[in-house]
């Protein structure tokens, strides 16, 4: 089903191919904050995207419908539940997969005309290509600032200006649906938010909260909440904290996210311990597992406009009193990856685990 509406694109794609790339480069993005690097080629033909954080910067790509054409090697982007770029991609079996640690005579080995990848692998992955002289592309995509500006980029990169106007128009709807109903919102009515990260290694289960100035953060500011860990000594990624800690902010909410484990499972792990159970959001019954697909909606993944919906339902119900989850869901995957109502039951139901 998928494959036959790829089919369908073709003509559009050969169009789109011939187009070149507008006046907004590679040079501009570095200025405003986006991608950066080298001089972007006119219209890349052969697109290798590299490294960690893959299926952040896939999805991004396969917003765009020449993406199944151009990218002819990717990192592996599986979380655990699936690798959704793969699976929407009807040339998928074509595709180079590449570990996310690779090396550089193995990126050039597959001939790229551009290689696209983070930002923060600049230094240890990109420099090492561009003394070659193969051409990069840097994607912040961590802020709502950044993605609708690397959309800018991507859609330059494939010729295709219109549908990254499109998406950005599609960004500024979805933020506006949720910050439109709270624009009155007083301090005061603010829930107590803590947002944390779940994981397990050896073993042994960690909680973290993440930097003020990440998606997670973001999410919880602009669905109306107020982050307890605000004005704790935070680091650059996650932050390790405790039950102690955590009793002390005794926030009014809780929203534990996970990666590589079951969120939901994690939630009732930590709903059993005694200490845990004492705090007010337990308590109250308003200690939520963040909703998950493929990825968990709470990372910079373009998912993260449906984690901010679903943040300020959960925080606001009273304001949001319509919200159907479902539907929310359904439309986001239509809008942003072509996934008609058979795609989405196929592919995204079933993985699917929202809370009520």
């Amino acid at each position: 089903m998928i494959q036959i509406f790829f089919k369908r694109l073709i003509p559009i794609l050969f169009i789109f191919a011939a187009c070149s790339l507008g006046a907004r480069g590679m040079d501009d993005a570095a200025e405003s904050g986006g991608g950066e690097g080298a001089s972007n080629p006119a219209s890349p033909q052969r697109i290798v995207q590299v490294g960690s954080s893959a299926f952040i910067i896939l999805d991004a790509l396969y917003m765009f419908p020449e993406a199944s054409e151009r990218v002819i090697a990717m990192a592996d982007g599986n979380q655990g539940n699936g690798f959704f770029a793969s699976d929407i991609d009807p040339r998928s079996e074509e595709k180079i997969i590449n570990p996310r640690q690779v090396a550089t005579e193995e990126i050039l080995a597959q001939n790229p005309d551009l290689v696209v990848m983070k930002n923060f692998l600049k230094s240890p992955m990109g420099e090492p290509i561009e003394r070659v002289g193969v051409k990069t592309l840097y994607l912040d995509l961590e802020t709502p600032e950044a993605w609708k500006n690397d959309l800018a980029v991507i859609g330059d990169m494939f010729g295709n200006p219109d549908r990254a106007e499109e998406l950005i128009n599609l960004f500024d709807k979805r933020i506006a649906a949720v910050e439109e109903p709270l624009a009155d919102l007083k301090d005061s009515e603010k829930p107590r938010t803590l947002m944390l990260y779940w994981s397990v290694k050896d073993g042994k289960s960690a909680v973290n909260v993440p930097p003020l100035s990440w998606i997670q953060t973001r999410m919880v500011e602009m669905a109306g909440g107020d982050p307890v860990w605000k004005d704790a000594d935070l680091g650059e990624r996650w932050t390790k904290t405790n039950i102690e800690q955590i009793a002390a902010w005794n926030p009014d909410v809780i929203m534990v996210a996970a990666y590589h484990v079951d969120a939901e499972a994690a939630v009732k792990a930590i709903e059993a311990d005694p200490v845990w159970s004492s705090l007010d959001a337990v308590k109250n019954n308003r200690f939520y597992a963040f909703p998950a697909d493929y990825h968990s909606w709470d990372q910079p993944d373009a998912r993260w406009l449906l984690g901010l919906t679903w943040t300020a339902g959960v925080l606001h119900p009273e304001r949001f009193p319509d919200l159907d989850m479902e539907n929310e869901a359904r439309s986001f995957f239509q809008d942003f990856f072509f996934l008609d109502e058979e795609a989405y039951d196929e592919l995204i139901a079933p993985r699917l685990w929202s809370p009520d």
